[in-house]
């Protein structure tokens, strides 16, 4: 995946002379508090795959792992593991055979349904969700450390805030669709 950090990033002057040119009535601090957001979460992200990459993960392997450490008898369907990761079932299956090839899980047919597949995770891969934990543990708590116990508590409010805000999102995609 390419990361951007895009050094020339436009004012609020120049976002507000932008709208004006197409009638749009927009706060430009929005524009520039969107733009600082997603810079910051790109940085966060990359530095976050580069700490997976150490342990040979992917942050969907990782979750794939949990949820399967953590599931009845260490076992899901691959359907399961789909909509825990909110992916199509044949992107799951892609990354579950990449998973087996690495030893970190096993797929094998269900034994109460020959058309349906178990996956399991191996001992590798316990070992390897051991290991890499404590490291996920640490760099969470770290990226939050300068924040008080308010600010974290006021973070997370906001992040609500900007969640219920995608809504919106989803609305103006709409009324698109309806334009062409």
């Amino acid at each position: 995946m390419a990361y951007f950090n895009f050094s020339d990033r436009p004012t609020e002057q120049r976002i507000a002379s932008i709208a004006s040119q197409f009638n749009l009535e927009i706060n430009p601090n929005s524009i520039n508090l969107y733009l600082e957001f997603q810079q910051v979460y790109r940085e966060i992200e990359k530095r976050y795959d580069q700490l997976l990459e150490k342990f040979d993960l992917t942050e969907s392997r990782f979750a794939i792992l949990m949820f399967l450490f953590y599931s009845a008898d260490k076992q899901l369907l691959p359907s399961e593991i789909a909509e825990k990761l909110g992916v199509a079932r044949p992107t799951a299956s892609k990354l579950l055979k990449g998973m087996k090839t690495q030893g970190l899980v096993t797929i094998e047919m269900s034994p109460s349904d020959k058309r349906a597949s178990i996956v399991g995770i191996t001992e590798k891969g316990i070992a390897t969700l051991q290991r890499f934990l404590p490291y996920n543990y640490q760099a969470v708590d770290r990226l939050f450390e300068e924040f008080t116990e308010e600010e974290r508590a006021q973070f997370y409010r906001l992040l609500h805030k900007l969640n219920s805000g995608k809504n919106k999102l989803q609305l103006l995609e709409e009324s698109l669709d309806g334009d062409n």
